[in-house]
């Protein structure tokens, strides 16, 4: 008897273990940007986050230049809540002249909920960049 107790308590345990992974929140991101911003909630391109703090891990890098514009602007990546109207933070990485550039950085003071957005913006720079990732937490 003490064994299939001991048995069931340990199967739990594992399941219980195995589905922590799970419960993070994750959602994927890309854009293609020619102007000077990307706005997400325009685009009805909204991701789930928990509540606490989300991590933002992609890249991006420069598909085209018009003739005679000089080197990339930074970009800048902000996170939105559509049902409060709060932002969480900026991070912001400026694309190489050639080859792509790694984004990193978190966003926090997240509520939890489905309405979070990014407004990916830059200068008006002569540049097209594309750019995709992830948010998680």
């Amino acid at each position: 008897m003490k064994t299939k107790i001991f048995s069931f308590g340990l199967v739990a345990l594992l399941s219980f273990v195995m589905a922590v992974p799970t419960l993070a929140a994750s959602s994927s991101y890309s854009f293609t940007m020619s102007g000077m911003a990307v706005d997400g909630s325009r685009n009805a391109e909204y991701h789930t986050l928990n509540k606490g703090t989300a991590k933002i891990s992609g890249s991006h890098y420069v598909s085209s230049s018009l003739s005679g514009s000089g080197n990339p602007s930074k970009v800048t990546y902000q996170l939105w809540n559509k049902t409060s109207g709060n932002s969480f933070g900026k991070v912001t990485a400026t694309p190489a002249s050639s080859g792509s550039t790694n984004v990193s950085g978190s966003f926090s003071g997240l509520g939890g909920g489905s309405k979070y957005y990014l407004i990916i913006m830059k200068g008006d720079d002569g540049k097209t960049v594309k750019g995709s990732g992830k948010l998680s937490n």
